[in-house]
């Protein structure tokens, strides 16, 4: 996903000793950090899933619906968006973006401490 075209984007602006503006540098960031959080979040809670523990799966998959949503917004696609290119991004952030993820961090980040709570705490995990 993002975190792919960011690698690749990353070595053809190398080879072509392109210099990126700031702000698509901290795009690039900003959306391959979204996408680790998606990758790591599912990854853990398959994981719950496959020793029988289905709820925590079924709260990350929510969120990562969110997280998709993002990259909808900036690209009009879910999974290949197609928005980080060489030399920058396709476009700029919509109005409003940088705020609706921020409020969806602050919300996540409770969900993370429950998702703990319920795996670790979990006689199945253990």
């Amino acid at each position: 996903m993002m975190a792919q075209e960011r690698a690749h984007s990353s070595a053809v602006d190398e080879l072509l000793n392109c210099e990126l503006p700031l702000r698509a540098q901290y795009i690039r960031v900003l959306f391959h950090k979204i996408t680790q959080i998606s990758n790591h979040s599912l990854a853990l809670t398959t994981h719950a899933m496959d020793v029988e523990a289905s709820t925590p799966f079924l709260w990350a998959f929510e969120k990562q619906e969110k997280l998709l949503e993002f990259y909808e917004r900036v690209s009009g696609a879910r999974i290949h968006a197609s928005f980080i290119r060489p030399s920058g991004v396709a476009q700029d952030l919509p109005l409003g973006l940088c705020q609706d993820i921020d409020s969806s961090t602050q919300q996540f980040a409770s969900r993370i401490d429950e998702l703990e709570e319920m795996s670790i705490g979990n006689h199945i995990w253990k």
